[in-house]
């Protein structure tokens, strides 16, 4: 309970020598960023398309008059794990902003020193376990993985309300998963359905013969072509395809499982010497403000702020959802990755 307290003073302190003034930035912090690198920050992110157009005309349009700019490359969660590793050995880093949606892997890289810690002075409106120890990273977005279906096949009591309904026999030869190999958001999976149901839950599905898929879109996908019919899916996907605000009106359905949905939560961190520091700081502070938040909390994205949720107005305390501690996700990974992968018959 003490160390709790500590950790809670610790970033309270921090935050506070971070911006004396608020929520204010410094203006030497955003002139050092105008002078780096042509003034371009670089950031890396695992995620999609329509929210890095979100993010680059919103931090563009609020900082052009400064001279700064962002520039979103998309590089899947391995791949961009191991070049990151690579750049750090060979002592040139060339982004500026590292974007996971894998809370390990964040854990494990920021208790190696591998980030570059920065207080951002609206961490105080967030939970204090979306901020990384340290100000080391924090949580600038969530989303749900739950269950999906195709909406013009599967109604009523056939819709799934439950994990364990995908193991129904009727669905053999129908049902979609996210590969466990691909790691990221698929490993939440794996985890999730081992901490609910323990391994028979993989040795049972292995019967109704899944397809494992390379990603969450192509489940989407196969949910709206009909080639698949019941799966595990994430909110960002669902929800700007299917039949929702916003949404395109394909046939892909959202379910919320009885045992909750799981939180996906994605990580941004300044890295260690990348080309622009003082700009993925500033970047940092624009993505953790409200203003932030909801350019970047929009079709089935979510916002961890204290004050926010999304556009379509979430409350995540009326919501049953599972938090996984990334600590023992860490512990967990390749253990549970090749236990399920075995039994479903992949290993």
């Amino acid at each position: 309970m003490m160390r709790k307290i500590f950790r809670t003073m610790v970033i309270i302190a921090a935050l506070g020598a971070a911006s004396p003034h608020g929520a204010a930035q410094s203006p030497e912090l955003i002139k050092q960023a105008a002078a780096a690198n042509g003034g371009v920050v670089i950031v890396r992110d695992a995620l999609f398309e329509s929210l890095h157009q979100a993010m680059t005309q919103a931090f563009n349009a609020e900082y052009k008059k400064h001279g700064l700019s962002v520039r979103i490359e998309r590089v899947q969660s391995g791949q961009q794990l191991n070049l990151y590793e690579q750049e750090l050995r060979a002592g040139k880093v060339s982004n500026d902003i590292m974007d996971l949606v894998d809370p390990g892997t964040f854990l494990g890289l920021n208790n190696q020193g591998k980030f570059t810690s920065h207080c951002s002075p609206h961490y105080k409106d967030y939970p204090e376990w979306a901020i990384g120890k340290n100000c080391g990273y924090f949580y600038y977005v969530a989303y749900y993985q739950y269950l999906t279906y195709n909406t013009d096949s599967v109604k009523g009591g056939d819709i799934p309300r439950s994990w364990n309904d995908l193991l129904d026999p009727k669905w053999k030869g129908k049902v979609s998963l996210p590969d466990p190999r691909i790691g990221g958001g698929h490993y939440y999976a794996v985890f999730t359905l081992m901490k609910l149901f323990g391994p028979q839950w993989f040795e049972k599905m292995r019967a109704n013969e899944p397809l494992l898929v390379s990603s969450h879109g192509t489940v989407n996908s196969q949910m709206m072509s009909g080639e698949r019919l019941v799966g595990i899916n994430i909110s960002v996907l669902s929800r700007r395809d299917g039949k929702f605000p916003g949404g395109k009106g394909a046939p892909v359905g959202e379910s919320f499982p009885k045992e909750g949905v799981t939180l996906l939560a994605g990580g941004m961190a300044v890295t260690k010497n990348g080309p622009n520091t003082a700009g993925g700081k500033v970047f940092i502070e624009w993505a953790s403000s409200l203003a932030g938040q909801k350019a970047i909390a929009r079709l089935g994205h979510l916002s961890l702020r204290k004050d926010y949720t999304s556009d379509a107005g979430d409350n995540l305390s009326k919501i049953k959802y599972n938090w996984w501690d990334p600590d023992e996700m860490l512990k967990r990974r390749d253990e549970w990755t090749k236990e399920a992968l075995k039994l479903l018959g992949s290993g």
